[in-house]
């Protein structure tokens, strides 16, 4: 009998550049890929038809004969989640290649190429692959990655963590982009545990302190500096001394101090509110949102010179929707957790599990993880479909279905989960979809996390 070898993973090029080709087709061939060259968007979008699900790796030329490469990326894009898009050009473009880390790359190279770096680059891909494969037939019940504080198997997962992982040595700053739920802090966190600081990790919620306020906490005040500043205070900046500051929910920072945030992030100085004295500012400074950054610079509410100095990395957490092959893995480590702290041995029923598996989660692992516990109070032994919560199993379209019964406080925490997903995360449209104060909002949003 012949047993037939898996297939190699793929590296797609996209360039008419015949030097570029062969140095890029002699690093895949050397690194166990198959190679497919393509020389225009044209002839790319015929051969992703076939070859999408394939294409681990795929470097693509700015300049195409028939266009700009950027058009392959975006909401048009036929590159799936997992593959890992490098730009490439021949001299410095800064506009299109933030453009296109916004929208799909990972890597902007220009030519001629770092083949040592990329070479790296492919021998992680490759090693990744390899575990994947040899993953595929392991029940994802008891196998779930771990990489710093963040866990998953999928592909869309592994991708994240290679960028983390050449990211996090340097002092790039980073923004994560993610709905909410998602995990961006956990995200930052783990930047900030492989990045080598021995100094703190701080994080800010931009949304939950009033603007009138939020100059004084994040520089911190003088004694006097104001009515009620009987002492001086020391900002997020000064807290973090040698760590990571983590703005959460930058896009809700009031614009008047986005401005002068900008200012610190370009001199490396700030003043406490009513100082006189410079202070140095020695942290490494991370960023994140639930909303879409071009979107919230449309409408006024992030500034675009603040999002491209923030954005020298953008870091995009998957939903976890487009994880589906983590859900079992994350709803068992969970409980593996609940029976470890409590000394218990429950476990999921099968019916259980295929509901999990089968619900979307607009919450994400956020609402995975509060369904699980809330299964482990009310089941006796086994976790069963009808301890999961009701809205979440039987959720559909633009309506949430709410039982009989229900507590009030129950209810509203759906409504407003719900609410936040069908507004696409924009917490300002959904507040005025609800009727009730955006800071109003954050504050229940603050206080689920706190019962999570």
């Amino acid at each position: 009998m012949v047993t037939q070898s898996a297939p190699a993973p793929l590296g797609l090029i996209i360039d008419p550049d015949g030097d570029t080709v062969q140095s890029l087709s002699t690093l895949l061939t050397d690194k166990g890929f198959d190679v497919l060259h393509c020389s225009s968007i044209a002839e790319s979008r015929a051969a992703l038809k076939d070859k999408a699900g394939a294409t681990a790796v795929a470097f693509v030329a700015l300049d195409l004969p028939d266009g700009d490469g950027l058009e392959l990326l975006g909401e048009e894009s036929l590159l799936q989640d997992h593959t890992d898009v490098a730009l490439m050009h021949h001299d410095d473009d800064p506009a299109r290649a933030q453009r296109g880390i916004r929208e799909q790359a990972s890597y902007f190279f220009r030519k001629p190429l770092d083949t040592e770096f990329v070479s790296e680059l492919l021998e992680d891909i490759s090693r990744e692959y390899e575990q994947q494969r040899a993953q595929a037939g392991v029940d994802d019940s008891v196998a779930i990655d771990q990489f710093g504080m963040m866990r998953g198997n999928s592909p869309a997962m592994r991708k994240l963590y290679r960028v983390v992982r050449k990211v996090a040595p340097s002092n790039a700053t980073v923004l994560v982009v993610g709905e909410s739920g998602t995990g961006k802090e956990l995200a930052a966190q783990t930047l900030h545990q492989m990045s080598g600081s021995s100094g703190p990790f701080v994080a800010m919620n931009c949304g939950a302190i009033a603007s009138e306020l939020a100059e004084s906490e994040l520089f911190g005040h003088e004694k006097g500096s104001f009515s009620g500043a009987e002492r001086r205070h020391a900002g997020y900046f000064e807290r973090a001394e040698g760590g990571t500051l983590l703005l959460d929910e930058v896009g809700e920072m009031p614009l008047d101090l986005q401005v002068k945030l900008l200012r610190v992030l370009e001199t490396g100085k700030f003043r406490r509110v009513g100082g006189t004295q410079d202070l140095t500012m020695n942290v490494r400074f991370l960023a994140a949102t639930n909303r879409d950054p071009e979107t919230a610079i449309r409408d006024g509410l992030l500034r675009e010179d603040l999002y491209f100095r923030i954005a020298q990395f953008c870091l995009r957490m998957p939903p976890l929707r487009e994880r589906e092959r983590d859900v079992a893995g994350l709803a068992h480590a969970f409980l593996h957790e609940l029976n470890a702290e409590h000394d218990s041995a429950k476990r999921f029923s099968q019916d259980a599990i295929e509901a999990i598996v089968a619900y979307p989660w607009p919450g994400n692992v956020r609402e995975l993880k509060s369904a699980v516990e809330r299964a482990y109070i009310l089941a006796e032994q086994t976790l069963e479909p009808e301890h999961l919560p009701e809205g979440q199993i039987e959720q559909a379209g633009e309506y949430l279905r709410i039982s009989v019964g229900e507590s009030l406080q129950k209810t509203e925490k759906q409504q407003i989960l719900a609410t936040i997903e069908a507004c696409d995360g924009n917490k300002k449209e959904a507040a005025e979809a609800l009727g009730i104060a955006l800071k109003t909002l954050y504050n229940k949003l603050k206080e689920y996390d706190e019962d999570d």
